[in-house]
């Protein structure tokens, strides 16, 4: 008994020492006090900057940072309006490489979300983020290079959509009342929603990304000027709440902002309408088209459209034309029937089509 206790104490002994030097030969990383920044080179384009090239490849480059010791860095590239970065940063994208690519039209985009001007020459500043925690980064020097925006135009089955369920139209993501479209390809997106119920003072709603709730929602809260609002979206934020209205709505989805800007209220009154000249037919906003209409049954009768359920705002047609004046005369539908009216208000023009 007394040697297999000696035997014990020899080995807890001998491994102790073991584990003691382990402790010794093993070295904590430590960050360099002055860490070697990435250096990037001008970025490479091989085509002109434009619409016909919208698709081609932009690479970026840069040198490895280093932070004292072997590690695992992250590098972002950004871009920026300011050449401090002050304001409207943009990741455009992350690796663990040397290189990454963007196309024309991403830039392009990026450029156009921030209010530039297409077929106006702006300034993007871009650099090199390098990480290997987030509370340690390096920057690389601010590249800069001159381009011009430019304008994609899409068919109207290109427009990307995102949504504006609420209480107004029962809460539902993807419903034809309630889209913002891009119209241009970026972050950007607008249209024309009736946001009320017919019943409640003011009327709550949010912001999909898609058509339905399991994607990102967006909700916030809104600061009220005049008749008009402006906030910044939160994905963690409440229901958004407006008075009662209709409203020209801006969204971008890169910085968040959106922006509710009361206006008209379009709708059909006349003898061919339902109550006559008694009270308007609500039309619909169609943001894919950019029209206002409504498909209805009408009787044979004339019909004007109506701003507001006022007669401040009234256009008829004088000419039997197609082209709207205000006050304008009676515009006449012969025969009784279902049919597609669409108001062009920009264009100051209409179609009657007997479905």
């Amino acid at each position: 008994m007394k040697k297999t206790k000696i035997t014990l104490t020899i080995f807890i002994a001998v491994l102790g020492l073991l584990l003691a030097s382990c402790e010794r030969d093993i070295t904590e990383p430590t960050i360099s006090a002055n860490p070697t920044k990435p250096i990037q080179t001008d970025f490479t384009l091989t085509t002109n900057f434009d619409k016909a090239n919208a698709e081609s490849p932009i690479t970026f480059a840069w040198s490895a940072a280093n932070f004292g010791f072997a590690s695992s860095t992250t590098y972002t590239l950004q871009l920026s309006s300011k050449n401090d970065f002050s304001a409207d940063v943009v990741n455009l994208f992350s690796n663990q490489s040397l290189t990454g690519t963007s196309s024309v039209k991403q830039i392009n985009n990026v450029l156009l979300s921030w209010g530039k001007a297409a077929g106006t020459e702006t300034t993007l500043y871009y650099r090199v983020a390098a990480s290997v925690s987030a509370s340690n980064v390096v920057y690389s020097e601010v590249k800069t290079k001159k381009l011009t925006p430019f304008k994609l135009t899409l068919d109207p089955d290109q427009y990307t959509i995102i949504y504006v369920p609420g209480a107004y139209q029962g809460w539902s993501p993807g419903a034809d009342n309630g889209r913002l479209y891009s119209y241009n390809a970026d972050s950007k997106y607008e249209g024309i929603v009736r946001i009320k119920d017919g019943t409640n003072a003011t009327s709550e709603f949010k912001i999909t990304s898609a058509p339905d709730w399991s994607h990102t929602n967006w909700g916030g809260t809104l600061t009220k000027t005049g008749n008009n609002y402006s906030g910044t979206l939160d994905a963690s934020g409440g229901n958004l709440s407006v008075a009662a209205g209709v409203y020209a709505i801006t969204v971008n989805t890169s910085t968040l902002a959106i922006t509710l800007t009361k206006t008209d209220d379009w709708g059909i009154i006349g003898s061919a309408t339902a109550d006559g000249w008694n009270s308007d037919m609500d039309m619909f906003y169609d943001g894919k088209y950019k029209v206002w209409q409504i498909t209805a049954n009408f009787s044979a009768g004339e019909i004007k459209f109506r701003a507001n359920d006022s007669w401040d705002v009234n256009l008829g047609d004088n000419g039997a034309d197609g082209s709207l004046e205000q006050g304008g005369a009676n515009i006449a539908l012969a025969t009784a029937g279902k049919y597609t009216i669409k108001l062009d208000v920009e264009n100051k023009t209409y179609s009657v089509k007997k479905n």
